[in-house]
């Protein structure tokens, strides 16, 4: 997949920044700007807070990235999944790391399902395998789905989207699912950001 070819080659690339915690090393790049700063700050509070108000134990994550969202989250049970293998020292907080294309994952599911700044890098001709994944974080979410992600609906993005960025269907494809309930959405993105909080509640019926 040409998606997973750019993000290999992107933390195989990226200089290490100040800053990073020191157990991150060798190859291991960033995430990008969204992992960092106001947006970084933004995204763990909001998810924090969910997870405080609806007594959420555990957390799975598609796409756990530089692990800068990760590191910060309070709760008793994290997983994440990546397409690549990061180089750490130690797994430090009992975070859970596995190295799985998504729709290859078979453990177990969590209270809570997050998939953050993911969706769009999920280039035009990958939209079968996009949609095998999300059919993968709906089955395993017990309780709650968040995605952070693009208004796919919104046709700015089939222009303002090239190269490693695509207006994946997600939206459309979701709205199909008679197992989900769209209980919030963020009404405006973060300044300097395409991405939107999109809130599900899992309903009895699993796929």
């Amino acid at each position: 997949m040409r998606s997973i070819d750019i993000w290999k080659k992107t933390y195989d690339t990226s200089p290490i920044e100040d800053g990073l915690p020191t157990w991150l090393v060798g190859d291991m790049g960033s995430s990008g700007a969204g992992s960092k700063g106001n947006l970084l700050e933004f995204k763990v509070n909001f998810i924090n807070n969910f997870i405080e108000k609806n007594n959420i134990k555990s957390v799975l994550d598609f796409g756990h990235g530089d692990l800068d969202v990760a590191r910060y989250l309070l709760v008793k049970k994290y997983t994440g999944i990546d397409i690549f293998n990061p180089n750490l020292l130690d797994i430090p907080f009992g975070l859970n790391l596995i190295n799985s294309k998504f729709d290859k994952y078979t453990d177990s599911g969590a209270d809570l399902v997050i998939c953050l700044d993911v969706i769009y890098h999920i280039l035009e001709e990958e939209q079968d395998y996009m949609r095998k994944s999300l059919d993968k974080m709906i089955e395993k979410s017990d309780r709650f789905f968040i995605m952070y992600a693009h208004d796919s609906t919104d046709i700015r993005f089939e222009t303002e989207y090239n190269g490693h960025l695509y207006n994946s269907k997600w939206i459309q494809y979701l709205n199909k699912k008679d197992n989900l309930k769209l209980i919030y959405e963020q009404e405006q993105p973060e300044e300097g950001c395409s991405a939107k909080f999109y809130v599900y509640e899992i309903e009895s019926e699993k796929l």
